[in-house]
């Protein structure tokens, strides 16, 4: 066997097969093959029994034009102006298959149609017999297309029983089948000649329209082996282009570019993770070496120990942030949506950050009314405590914290407002307060990490609200958060 033809004991396609220009260009010219070898078989038994009815009809007429001719005279002779004998060979038998008369004289097939009668009977319908052979062919069989059969001297039959001056005989027609079978042979080779010109031609013009076809994607495949770090998008193929390869490009730009994002989080997360840990790792490490200069009494190991503890609580709420931050940074969008109440999660947020704006002897005031949303509760609610904590945070004791919801029935958004009573913020704190780990001046000494405000903002992105900020500086500040309204809960929504 060809090597070409050979499968890959691995389970792959053979080798011609492995190109999909060259699968495609082989099974187009496959399913016209298969198309054409279909058609020229019906096209040839439909011309063979088209013409064995033709015969049939001669035959039928002939024999009754035979019948009326000897009933009329009363016997057998062979009359070629009355009985034309291209038309048909006729047999005359009687009740024991025995000849009694034929025509042309010298015709007799007695024999084979002794056999014929005495396994079918005279009742049977034409059959075709090979004459030379002496054999009945299949009714279906030999009119198959590889069955040709130009040299095989083939008859078709007719029998019909009838009585002649009152003496019961079989007349047996025949007719040859020469010349239908030279024209099933010519039409066999024009078919077969036609069909090996269509199949060259349709792997010659199979192999240019699959080149043009493939050239777009080979150049998107050029184009993706110059994918990198730097360059994490391809171009669209030059000239005029399908419309399914501009959509290929679209899909593949869009996954470079959701790739190209994840890569730039890693980098800002561990950017930011080694920027923020060096410190306090290096404050610790401080400590220990300190420590460790000499010998202290064990109230000074346990009051540096305390300090390590604080530095590591402070480094796991550290890292814990920047995960959470590169989690929502990972999502696009929300797949699922579930109904949110920002009254509802406000009312858990308080009873969350309460103890806290407490201890620091602030109060919270809360001005609540339904605001429904669709989202997810617990990212609205990490929102609404790290806005709260926020404020807290940056207001003196015996202040005043606020925290409102409504419904905006004309611009269909449920809004949240929270508002301190802090230093402020000027315009350019205000552009810069959603940076990571940016910190105003005024609140160097607050504890934090400046990772609350990006997260807030993160979330918002995600469930599609809006951040509005009104501040001056050394008059507090009010954060406004717009989310989408649920038009739907509100008209539902139970007042009383």
């Amino acid at each position: 066997m060809d090597s070409s033809m050979k499968i890959i004991s691995d389970g792959r396609r053979p080798p011609w097969l492995r190109s999909f220009s060259h699968r495609l260009v082989f099974f187009s010219a496959f399913t016209i093959t298969a198309t054409i070898a279909v058609f020229a078989a019906l096209a040839f038994i439909l011309f063979t029994m088209k013409e064995l009815r033709r015969v049939d009809e001669i035959l039928s007429r002939t024999s009754a034009e035979a019948l009326s001719y000897y009933d009329e005279i009363h016997t057998f002779r062979d009359d070629p102006v009355k009985i034309p004998p291209d038309k048909a060979h006729f047999l005359v038998l009687n009740e024991d298959y025995s000849l009694v008369f034929s025509t042309p004289p010298g015709t007799d097939s007695s024999g084979i149609i002794k056999d014929m009668l005495s396994i079918h009977g005279p009742e049977r319908e034409n059959l075709t017999i090979d004459h030379a052979r002496g054999n009945i062919l299949n009714k279906s069989w030999w009119i198959l297309p590889w069955n040709c059969l130009a040299d095989r001297d083939l008859w078709r039959v007719s029998v019909n029983r009838t009585f002649l001056s009152g003496k019961p005989v079989i007349l047996v027609a025949m007719m040859p089948l020469e010349r239908m079978l030279e024209s099933r042979q010519m039409l066999f080779w024009m078919t077969a000649l036609a069909g090996i010109a269509a199949i060259m031609s349709s792997l010659l013009i199979g192999d240019i329209v699959a080149g043009k076809a493939m050239k777009p994607l080979k150049e998107i495949n050029r184009a993706l082996s110059q994918v990198s770090i730097e360059n994490m998008q391809i171009e669209p193929p030059a000239g005029e282009t399908d419309g399914e390869i501009l959509e290929i490009v679209r899909h593949i730009n869009r996954m470079l570019k959701g790739l190209d994002q994840n890569l730039r989080n890693l980098q800002q997360f561990t950017s930011d993770a080694g920027h923020e840990l060096r410190t306090p790792l290096a404050i610790m490490r401080g400590t220990v070496d300190v420590a460790l200069l000499k010998d202290r009494d064990s109230e000074y190991y346990i009051k540096r120990l305390h300090e390590v503890i604080y530095g590591i609580e402070d480094m796991q709420n550290l890292v814990g942030a920047l995960l959470e931050l590169a989690r929502l940074d990972s999502l696009r969008g929300l797949d699922r949506k579930e109904p949110a109440d920002l009254l509802i999660v406000s009312e858990d947020s308080i009873n969350t950050v309460s103890p806290i704006i407490q201890e620091r002897g602030q109060k919270l005031k809360a001005e609540l009314k339904p605001a429904p949303t669709m989202g997810r509760e617990a990212m609205i609610l990490r929102l609404i405590n790290n806005l709260l904590e926020n404020a807290s945070k940056h207001s003196p004791p015996d202040s005043q914290i606020v925290i409102r919801t409504r419904s905006d029935l004309e611009k269909d958004v449920a809004i949240l407002e929270i508002s301190d009573s802090g230093p402020g913020l000027n315009p350019e704190e205000i552009n810069r307060c959603f940076d990571r780990f940016w910190r105003a001046e005024s609140s160097r000494t607050t504890p934090g990490f400046g990772l609350g405000l990006p997260l807030v903002q993160r979330v918002a992105q995600i469930h599609g609200a809006n951040i509005e900020i009104e501040s001056e500086k050394g008059s507090g500040a009010l954060f406004r958060i717009t989310f989408p309204l649920d038009k739907k809960a509100l008209e539902e929504y139970d007042f009383e």
